[in-house]
């Protein structure tokens, strides 16, 4: 009975959290999804079995891996082996995080350990954007990612600030129930919630109903989707071909002089060696389009390398030819000018497994064996040195490759370089048509909110579109249609206080969470000391 009682919460749980996630967004929902969870955790009895926690931890997992699995299971789409990996993970540190929750209830009673579940979570969620295992995929505070107007503050705190809404506002509901089933007041704690939801909510009501249009200076962009399906057509299907399908969607914008012409992730498929690119016949051929237009300017995705001439210290990243030649190869984003140098920018948040081996000493003979391929090439690609902007007629910005997207402080980062507006070009054709390609749409939203920029968006099948500073979608193509869309976007110099300190609360979640964790160990080997003087009396 106690076992299926456990299993009803776990599928509770996972439910309330696929309610609320884009693209089912009813995010009201997400303030209660983890009453469940508490309960198991705060009303668990180990009783006399020795091994009793290990259940709880197992009911934990299957919580969490019901959720992950009915979120992100289209990753299955591009590697199933990959896609089960991401599910069962994430579900694994998600578990321990509560896992350590119930201990320092057991070790250092009730009151420590609601204090520490917003920390050991926000500091789990920090980890999860700047390890090389990176999956911040449901971080909690994306879960608003369709309800731009309820968090216009994560201009000051990100996404993490969204987190700590949703796990205060849990867990005070808990303490709220609880008073209510022992018959006591639970006004105080009630007002309290409601305090911590609407004060949010209002700041946001407000900041957007006083949002003004900016004046600043604007840049004529046009957006192609190009919709060529990744599985079956887009490495297979000739380049010529592919350029002339673009080039009759863009007949009709010449004569409107566009600034900037943007193409998706990979849109160059001919490999293109970084030594030789002003000769590279699709860079002439893009260039050709731009003979009578040289104010216009072309931005697109494509696969190149780079031979390292001098190979000593060997990268990690390195390939060797059969002839011997040592080279990186790049996920890349081009600049293409009528009358200037090609400037070239390389992908550096790459997909674990797909694009990077994490902690390569590890596990790269088993990913050597059991590769996942993505793109049409699998391996450890090469990565920027440093942060850097490219550099427009009309001023500079940043061009997102893909995964980039997701990470908050690394966007925030081009930012504080100078990055007036940003672009994000991506094939999300790998997931098919699945909730993968709204989700990574959805928290484009975010991006923009968090730095006050506007955000042009090329997807090879969709969804492509223009986000303004306040998160709100202004054009949009739908998936798997082929077109165009023209837009005038405005450049900002604005830096907000997330754009300048970028993720402070998980840096600051990740200290305490380090002292709480050294503060359960030793309560364990004051234990131990303590057990092992009566064994000696």
């Amino acid at each position: 009975m106690r076992f299926v009682k456990h299993i009803l919460v776990c599928l509770l749980s996972a439910l309330l959290f696929f309610i609320s996630w884009p693209p089912n967004s009813v995010p009201g929902t997400i303030f209660i999804a983890l009453l469940p969870i508490f309960w198991l955790v705060f009303n668990f009895d180990t009783g006399k079995r020795k091994y009793a926690a290990w259940s709880l931890f197992a009911s934990l997992f299957v919580s969490f891996f019901l959720l992950n699995f009915m979120l992100t299971s289209w990753v299955m789409e591009a590697h199933w082996g990959g896609g089960l990996f991401a599910s069962v993970f994430n579900a694994l540190l998600m578990s321990l995080v509560f896992f350590l929750v119930y201990k320092l209830k057991d070790r250092m009673g009730v009151k420590h350990a609601f204090m520490a579940l917003p920390i050991l979570w926000l500091a789990f969620e920090y980890l999860h954007l700047n390890w090389e295992l990176t999956w911040p995929w449901l971080t909690l505070g994306n879960v608003f990612a369709d309800q731009p107007s309820w968090v216009q503050w994560y201009e000051y705190t990100g996404v993490l600030g969204g987190s700590l809404w949703v796990l205060l506002i849990n867990s005070i509901l808990y303490y709220v129930l609880t008073k209510a089933f022992a018959k006591e007041s639970f006004v105080k704690p009630m007002m309290l919630a409601l305090v911590i939801f609407t004060v949010p909510y209002g700041i946001s009501k407000s900041i957007t109903s006083n949002a003004s249009q900016s004046d600043g200076d604007q840049v004529k962009v046009v957006i192609v989707q190009p919709n060529y399906e990744p599985h079956f057509e887009k490495f297979t299907i000739p380049q010529d071909s592919q350029l002339l399908r673009v080039e009759g969607l863009l007949d009709s914008v010449w004569q409107t002089h566009p600034d900037l012409i943007v193409l998706p992730e990979t849109f160059i498929t001919d490999w293109i060696w970084e030594s030789r690119i002003e000769n590279a016949p699709v860079i002439q051929r893009m260039r050709s389009w731009l003979k009578d237009h040289p104010k216009t300017q072309i931005l697109t995705g494509a696969s190149t390398g780079k031979v390292l001439n001098d190979p000593n210290p060997l990268k990690s990243t390195a390939r060797r030819s059969q002839g011997g030649i040592w080279y990186e190869v790049f996920n890349t984003a081009l600049l293409i000018s009528a009358d200037e140098p090609v400037q070239i920018f390389h992908k550096s948040k790459l997909v674990p497994g797909a694009e990077m081996t994490p902690y390569s000493a590890l596990l790269k003979p088993i990913l050597d064996k059991f590769p996942i391929e993505l793109g049409g090439t699998v391996g450890n690609f090469g990565v920027n040195d440093s942060i850097f902007n490219l550099t427009s007629k009309q001023g500079d910005f940043t061009s997102l490759i893909c995964y980039e997207s997701i990470f908050g402080e690394y966007v925030s980062g081009f930012v504080q370089k100078g990055a007036e507006w940003i672009c994000i070009i991506t094939n999300d054709g790998w997931w098919g048509d699945s909730y993968g390609h709204q989700q990574h749409h959805s928290y484009a939203r975010l991006r923009a909110i968090e730095n006050r920029r506007y955000i042009v968006r090329s997807a090879n099948t969709g969804i492509s579109s223009v986000i303004n500073p306040n998160g709100t979608v202004e054009q949009f193509l739908p998936y798997a249609e082929s077109g165009i869309i023209e837009a005038t976007v405005v450049k900002s110099g604005v830096n907000t206080f997330y754009s300048q300190y970028g993720d402070y609360l998980g840096r600051l979640a990740s200290f305490l969470a380090i002292i709480y964790l050294l503060q359960l160990t030793l309560t364990y080997l004051k234990k131990d000391a303590i057990d092992l003087k009566s064994i000696k009396k």
